[in-house]
């Protein structure tokens, strides 16, 4: 009886041993390499958003620019006065409404622009003492705490700052100054550029590879322009409207007038858009690291355009006095209007310097009558 019972087990084991054989191992599916990409991609910038704006100083006033942590963080800064005549140089917004001012006496100087990163601000602009000198504000804002910095070595203002976001800041001022500090905890470090003009905007690709622009006014009451390049310790000017002779970036004499620069820089292609504004909006691009670019007009503006703000080549927006404000998809230059609250048709209406932050909200700084501020966000 046993060996009948081990017999059929054998049978039941040896049968279910060749049923397991004639079946095939399941497939895995072939793994698929993406092709390399050739170009880099952008998707179109949004233009849809609801506005809300808030005025936030009256006359006497000057203010610097905003930055924002958050949507419901942000902190807008400069010479700031309240219907009432109190004067602060920072303003917090908490979400909801505006409020925990920055008084003067805080951080000891008038900031002119700031910028930042998630957790860090820096502000520039100067201190007024004895005689109008350079001064940085920095505010970490996980500790919540101020920390300033003034140089007397160095006259004048600084006017613009730019952040790789990774904790690298260069401030850049009157007759080509420049200070930057490399880590949140390291000092300022001052340098001169080859140039007596004044820097009013710097913006870069990383921080070794950074583009200034530098403007100049006369007793005669002329102005000029230039570009500087800034790339491996390297100065290069690209332009110079004084002296156009041997320059990489040339502009005709019709559309001669430059306010205000942007760069992009595509990783894949290792090629680079410089746009330009001024009497019109100029796109120059060139390959690597040569000084041959390609121009391209992309538009002609009936008034002189003041700045420029670019997210990416399908995401910028251009804007100036009357109100004009005009966004960049990628497709078309088209003319964004109306913004609920603003004055259209009044003289002035400066709209100023524009950020965005992660979720794609977006800041605007805008001089609604001489010296008098505004912030406008728009939410997607």
């Amino acid at each position: 009886m046993k060996t009948l019972t081990h017999f059929f087990l054998l049978l039941l084991l040896s049968m279910f041993s060749l049923f397991n054989l004639g079946c095939p191992d399941e497939k895995k599916p072939p793994i698929i390499i993406p092709p390399t990409p050739t170009n880099c991609e952008y998707p179109p910038g949004n233009r849809n958003f609801t506005w809300r704006l808030d005025t936030v100083a009256w006359w006497p006033s000057w203010l610097g620019g905003v930055h924002a942590f958050s949507d419901s963080d942000a902190w807008v800064m400069g010479s700031l006065v309240s219907p009432t005549g109190e004067s602060y140089v920072g303003w917090h917004w908490d979400g909801k409404k505006w409020n925990e001012k920055v008084d003067f006496l805080t951080i000891l100087m008038k900031p002119n622009d700031v910028a930042g990163d998630d957790n860090y601000m820096v502000s520039v602009g100067y201190l007024m003492f004895t005689g109008i000198r350079p001064a940085i504000a920095e505010f970490n804002n996980r500790t919540k705490q101020w920390q300033r910095y003034d140089f007397a070595q160095t006259p004048g203002e600084l006017r613009s700052v730019w952040t790789d976001g990774k904790g690298y800041f260069i401030a850049v001022g009157d007759n080509g100054m420049v200070y930057t500090k490399d880590g949140y905890t390291a000092e300022w470090v001052y340098s001169k550029a080859p140039t007596e003009f004044n820097f009013t905007k710097v913006t870069g690709i990383n921080k070794n590879e950074m583009y200034f622009y530098a403007h100049k006014f006369l007793i005669s009451g002329e102005s000029f322009s230039q570009i500087w390049k800034y790339f491996n310790c390297n100065w290069t000017k690209l332009l110079d409207t004084q002296d156009s002779v041997d320059m990489a970036i040339q502009i005709s004499e019709a559309g001669s007038q430059v306010n205000n620069i942007a760069v992009s820089r595509c990783s894949i292609t290792d090629s680079l858009l410089i746009y330009i504004v001024g009497k019109a909006l100029y796109e120059f691009s060139t390959e690597g690291h040569s000084l041959v670019f390609k121009k391209k007009e992309l538009a002609a503006l009936s008034r002189g355009i003041g700045y420029i703000s670019l997210f990416s080549p399908k995401d910028y927006w251009i804007s100036a006095l009357e109100y004009q404000l005009y966004h960049w998809n990628g497709s078309n230059l088209q003319k964004i209007e109306p913004i609920p609250t603003l004055p259209y048709g009044q003289l002035w209406g400066d709209i100023r310097s524009i950020r965005k932050g992660s979720s794609g909200k977006i800041w605007m700084v805008v001089e609604m009558s001489s010296q008098v501020y505004a912030v406008i966000q728009g939410t997607p």
